[in-house]
């Protein structure tokens, strides 16, 4: 287990890290809730293509197998409520949190802090200074969500991500 629960009983959170058997049942997470929160953000043509790529078996697998990735688990009595992916940069004292997704029904109650907290650790443990991620602009939820975690915007990006998409970003970092 990567962290404790913060609460006893049912309502307990558990981190932890994910095998290779977590993998379709991520994707399965990522699309409920992708298919929930993004519309309006970005097409539904766009939410299947970033869908399809970012979490194939392949694309997820790296955070289990790179040296300096991870993919934490949340699960609350035992269902999977959440996750977060990171990995290391081309900047060596950076580890960028990739994903972190929480279900809407359990937002709003700790998991995403808990979840940011494990990849600070794992950012700490190889001694890197910076947390990093990348959100959409009109992600305003998001936004708020990562500043009140200590998140600051440190520039404004626009990605070509193939098939006619780009991701209309900012570039947001925590020092640590």
């Amino acid at each position: 287990m990567l962290s404790s629960p913060e609460m006893s009983g049912a309502d307990a959170v558990s981190i932890v890290d994910a095998t290779e058997a977590d993998l379709g049942a991520v994707a399965a997470l990522a699309g409920v809730i992708w298919r929930r929160h993004y519309p309006g953000i970005i097409t539904h043509a766009q939410i299947d293509y970033m869908l399809e790529h970012g979490y194939s078996r392949r694309a997820l697998l790296r955070f289990i197998e790179e040296d300096g990735a991870g993919l934490a688990l949340a699960r609350r009595a035992g269902r999977l409520i959440g996750f977060a992916a990171y990995h290391r940069t081309d900047e060596p004292r950076e580890i960028k949190l990739e994903k972190i997704y929480v279900h809407q029904d359990e937002q709003r109650r700790g998991v995403g802090a808990q979840l940011i907290a494990v990849a600070e650790a794992a950012a700490r443990g190889q001694r890197c200074s910076a947390l990093v991620l990348n959100v959409n602009k009109k992600n305003v939820q998001a936004i708020r969500a990562y500043e009140k975690n200590g998140f600051a915007v440190r520039e404004s990006v626009v990605v070509d991500i193939g098939n006619g998409f780009v991701m209309d970003d900012y570039i947001m970092a925590k020092a640590l």
